[in-house]
This record gives C-alpha cells, structure tokens and sequence, in this order.
C-alpha cells in the first residue's frame, strides 16, 4: 500500500553507483605547536590515501539505524545494505522494533527495484526519482554512498571539506548539503564512520545515521 511506501520507500536514500573523486583544498584548524605547511600536507595526503583506499572496495555491507526527519515528518528504521559491485546491491529496510524487514530496495545494472512488504513492486533507473515519485521525499541519493563512507561524491561540486588530524572528513560541504562526521570506527586514517548527519536547511532535511557494524 502507498502508505506503507511512503513511510518506509524513504529508505532509498542509499542507494546510488561507487565511485572516486579528486581531492580539493582543504581547510584545516591550525595549532600553535604544527607547522601550519607540514600539517596540511600530511592531511592533505592523507585524504588522498583514505580515498583511494575506500574507492579500491567495491564490495561491502553496512548494518545501521536511521533517524530522518523531512519537514513536518519524521522516521526511524533499521538499514541493512550490501553493496556487491558499483552497480548492484541489495539494501533492507527493518522495522525498528520488531526487525522484520518492510521493504527491499534493489539495483542490477540500470534498473532500480522497489519491492513493499504488500508485494507491490517499483522501478526506474533513477533513485532520486523513484523515491520522489513514491514517498514525494527529495534527498540526494547518488551523493549518499560516497558520504555513509566519508568520501565526497563526484557529483557535486566540493563547496568545503575540512580533516581532522589524521586526514578524514569531519564535515563536508556539497551542493548545499552539510555531512557532519562525529564518530569514527577507530583511529585510523581509512577508519569508516560510526555516526553521520546530513542535513539541508532549505529543504528541511535532518538525517542521521548510527553504524552498528561495517563489514
């Protein structure tokens, strides 16, 4: 049923292609004790590490709760996403109490599939599309993959980015979008985030994401 899409087909948000993009400047907070050009460059290489590191892994799994607030609306659920090449995948959607999962979000090759827990099934070959059609929700779901993994999306232009001391996002500025990374898996520099924010003020837009287990 169309409710049941609305509430839950908002989940598409990650679903897009893997990719790689080219590192930009990069601000950074400067200390009294560093020497403000060997701190940059140790930064700035390290970020270059960090993305080709994360962008060589095509296959992997994220297990993850969501909370997503979109105007006057508000959600949380269970995400389970598997990425098995740059154009296939298969995420589940999973009530947040009761775990059964309530709607299955697939791509292979061009064709993206929505498939409800009534059965009923929905398809393009855009995401954002697809999930505006269904849910009349607007997110940008082809930068999504990128930032879940602390990596900038090549489909936008990099407004900001700022690094922390061993080279990974703390924030991200992308076509009005802000990706906010408090908490990293561990300390090193290829280290995948434990919780991210995305917000847009000007479409309302709050979205955040705690990792449960990275795989």
């Amino acid at each position: 049923m169309l409710s049941n899409i609305k509430r839950w087909g908002v989940l598409i948000i990650c679903v897009s292609f893997l990719g790689m993009s080219a590192c930009t400047q990069v601000p950074v907070k400067q200390t009294q004790k560093e020497k403000p050009a060997a701190l940059v460059k140790d930064r700035q290489n390290a970020w270059k590490q960090r993305q080709a590191y994360l962008n060589r892994k095509t296959v992997w799994s994220m297990t993850s709760k969501i909370a997503l607030r979109f105007r006057d609306d508000h959600w949380t659920f269970g995400l389970n996403w598997l990425q098995r090449s740059p154009y296939q995948y298969v995420m589940q959607i999973k009530n947040p109490v009761t775990g059964a999962i309530v709607a299955k979000i697939s791509r292979q090759g061009r064709q993206v599939t929505l498939l409800a827990n009534d059965g009923k099934r929905y398809q393009d070959t855009d995401e954002e599309r697809l999930l505006q059609r269904q849910t009349d929700v607007i997110l940008p779901l082809k930068g999504m993959q990128y930032w879940v993994r602390g990596l900038i999306s090549p489909q936008y232009k990099v407004d900001k980015l700022l690094l922390d001391a061993r080279g990974r996002p703390t924030t991200i500025y992308q076509a009005g979008w802000k990706i906010n990374y408090s908490r990293y898996a561990n300390q090193q520099f290829n280290a995948l985030p434990g919780k991210i924010v995305i917000t847009r003020d000007r479409d309302s837009v709050y979205l955040k994401i705690i990792v449960k287990q990275w795989r």
